[in-house]
């Protein structure tokens, strides 16, 4: 049973062992059909991995001389920054400013009064405005820390409120407003109102406001003054140019503690039309000299004809423009008020008023200037602190503007961030202040020098890429130092990859020609090399040669780029990029070189894109010929086993028949 068989399913001949030794070498082409296509794979991971590369580089380059180069950045430096803080945009302007903080603007901040544990807020409707929006909410009743929480999600972002336990017995309701500003004062209505008064929040108000209107009785000429031209126009007091008057206050304001003076004041800026001499005058006008008449005969007699003197016309006033025009008559002395801005339109002056200083009688208005009409209105004495008949019990903060001097110019804002004020710069005002602060605007230098080193690190990346894809020397991986174990083992598998090529060659050949080229600057020959600012190859340094620098790749002299950039600033810019021809495109410059070269590797359907591509194609093809030789194999692999099968079958029969004959010869022998 041990000889026992099935052809084709079982062989005691082994021909399973000669078809798979038969097989491996029928299998060569398809082995090396997928070899190509391994090495096919590497060889389009890697061109795409040059292509990161060079975009890698050519972003960079990019940044050094496109629209948002660093070269434009700037920084607002604080002399004092717990006091003034400040960002620049790129259009801001290098200079030095003067920043007095007198005062930063609040919200209001009200605290109760200590309140039981077991104080409860009753039913009703609650409304609050802050400056001009207004909310209500009806609350069905509760605890002090449940309604403070509805207040909080029910004022959409306007009001913070909160609950402090002030003792174990007592708690405190802390209201504050979100918006800085005087204009943004927190209003109780409704039944908000009975519960700040019983939770001691509000109290009645001491004194109220004291509006002045402009009228004929209040509005008067100063003694001495040019007359002018003046009108009371809808409550305003209007004054055409280089016209004095004064708002007689009667009977004499005596400031209270913590009262403010506001107005409005507009400007309107007249036409500067040219200067029309006046006529000539006519001179003395001579008396009829008369005559005599005798029948009918009459004689006149010679009339005088005086000499005048040469006329010269008078010349044209001299333009006049000063904002400084406002001031208090108060105890007899004239106090100067805030400079106003320059600009057409409405703005509001407010004057805080310190009390024991003396009676106010008068606002005086001097518009001195040539081409512009002021009007004032608005005039009204008022506490900051009240809300209408109420005012704060316990206030942390009121509503209040900030209040700054600018090189002497007061500004007033409702907010603490003031982007308006000093071109492409944000200040941000943290606490007042005693004396003035400088405010340096210079270029960001440090984004420049990060900018450079990140371009020239991108660049050494890419000759690094190029010379171990182009090489066999294991040095040339073994001398960068700062690769990791991991990438030292896969820099070595990519060693000699792409050696002949000579695309590769060239393009280090150029990279390494447009990084040693003079460019055109503003500072001429003076500073026209990148080595000039401390990036070169350094290829020699002490007389000692070293190998790995004349492989292509960029050092940098710190000390050299700083001081370049210290005081060259825009020569190194122009280095990068410069609009040689006034077009207002740059046109030269390293990186401009950098990136017209890189460009058409780089881009969609460029020549990395290309080289892909017919690796692709020959991927494809390669696949197509896998296919067809998996198939072939597989018939012929069918074919072997049919004809060992009939082999092996024909010998079982020899086989069977020699032992017929055999054991036929032994029974004739019996």
């Amino acid at each position: 049973m041990s000889d026992f068989s099935i052809p084709g399913v079982s062989s005691k001949y082994n021909t399973d062992k000669m078809i798979e030794d038969l097989m491996k070498l029928e299998r060569v082409p398809l082995t090396r059909a997928e070899e190509r296509i391994e090495t096919f794979e590497l060889q389009k991971r890697n061109w795409q991995e040059i292509n990161r590369g060079l975009a890698r580089v050519q972003d960079s380059a990019k940044k050094l001389f496109g629209f948002e180069n660093p070269f434009m950045e700037r920084l607002a430096v604080s002399g004092d920054e717990s006091i003034l803080g400040a960002s620049a945009s790129r259009e801001a302007v290098e200079e030095t400013r003067s920043v007095l903080v007198k005062k930063v603007a609040r919200a209001d901040r009200f605290l109760s009064d200590s309140l039981d544990n077991d104080f409860r807020v009753a039913k009703g409707t609650y409304g609050f405005s802050i400056g001009d929006r207004e909310f209500s909410f009806s609350y069905n009743g509760g605890t002090l820390a449940d309604f403070a929480a509805t207040l909080q999600r029910r004022s959409n972002g306007l009001i913070r409120s909160s609950v402090v336990k002030n003792t174990p017995s007592t708690q405190v309701l802390m209201i504050e407003g979100t918006r800085t500003g005087s204009s943004n004062t927190i209003s109780f209505l409704e039944d908000s109102q009975s519960l700040a008064l019983d939770a001691g929040i509000l109290k009645q108000a001491a004194a109220g406001s004291l509006t002045v209107e402009p009228t004929t009785e209040t509005v008067r000429t100063p003694a001495g003054a040019v007359s002018g031209s003046a009108a009371i126009s809808e409550g305003k007091l209007v004054l055409e140019p280089q016209t004095r008057r004064e708002l007689q206050f009667s009977p004499p304001i005596r400031p209270e503690a913590g009262f403010m003076l506001e107005f409005t004041v507009e400007i309107e800026k007249l036409p500067e039309d040219e200067y029309v001499p006046p006529e000539p005058p006519s001179g003395p006008a001579s008396p009829d000299p008369g005559g005599v008449t005798l029948d009918d005969v009459t004689v006149r007699n010679f009339g005088t004809d005086p000499a005048l003197p040469s006329w010269s016309p008078p010349p044209p006033p001299e333009k006049t423009l000063d904002m400084n025009i406002l001031s208090l008559r108060q105890s007899g002395s004239s106090v100067r008020l805030p400079t106003l801005r320059d600009q057409e339109g409405t703005q509001t002056v407010q004057v805080p008023l310190e009390p024991g200083s003396g009676s106010i009688q008068a606002l005086i208005v001097d518009n001195i200037n040539t081409h512009r009409r002021v009007s004032v209105s608005a005039v009204r004495f008022y506490d900051p602190d009240s809300r209408g008949d109420l005012e704060p019990k316990n206030p942390v903060a009121t509503a209040s503007d900030a209040v700054i001097a600018v090189d002497g110019i007061e500004v007033i804002r409702e907010s603490n961030e003031i982007d308006d004020v000093i071109q492409g710069v944000t200040l941000d005002l943290r606490r007042p202040g005693d004396q003035a602060i400088d405010l340096e605007i210079t270029p960001d230098r440090k984004t420049a020098k990060d900018s450079i080193i990140e371009f020239v690190g991108y660049y050494n990346q890419l000759i690094s890429q190029i010379n171990i894809y182009t090489s066999r020397d294991e040095t040339v991986v073994n001398e960068l130092d700062y690769l990791s174990d991991d990438e030292r083992e896969q820099a070595l598998e990519k060693l000699g990859l792409f050696q002949g090529e000579t695309s590769l060659t060239q393009m280090k050949n150029r990279l390494q020609r447009i990084m040693m080229d003079p460019y055109t600057t503003r500072s001429g020959s003076e500073l026209a090399l990148l080595a000039q600012i401390g990036i070169s190859t350094n290829s020699r340094t002490g007389g000692a040669l070293r190998a790995s620098r004349l492989r292509g790749y960029l050092e940098i002299d710190e000390a050299s780029l700083d001081k370049a950039l210290e005081s060259r600033l825009e020569s190194v810019k122009d280095l990068f990029g410069y609009d040689s021809d006034g077009d207002l495109i740059v046109d030269q410059g390293a990186a401009v070189s950098i990136d017209n070269y890189i460009r058409p590797y780089v881009q969609t359907g460029g020549i990395i894109a290309y080289k892909t591509s017919a690796i692709d194609g020959q991927i494809d093809r390669t696949n197509r010929e896998i296919v067809n030789l998996e198939r072939s194999l597989e018939r012929k692999e069918q074919q072997l086993r049919r004809e060992y099968g009939m082999m092996e079958g024909a010998l079982q029969q020899l086989e069977d028949n020699s032992r017929s004959l055999e054991s036929f010869n032994n029974r004739n022998q019996d």
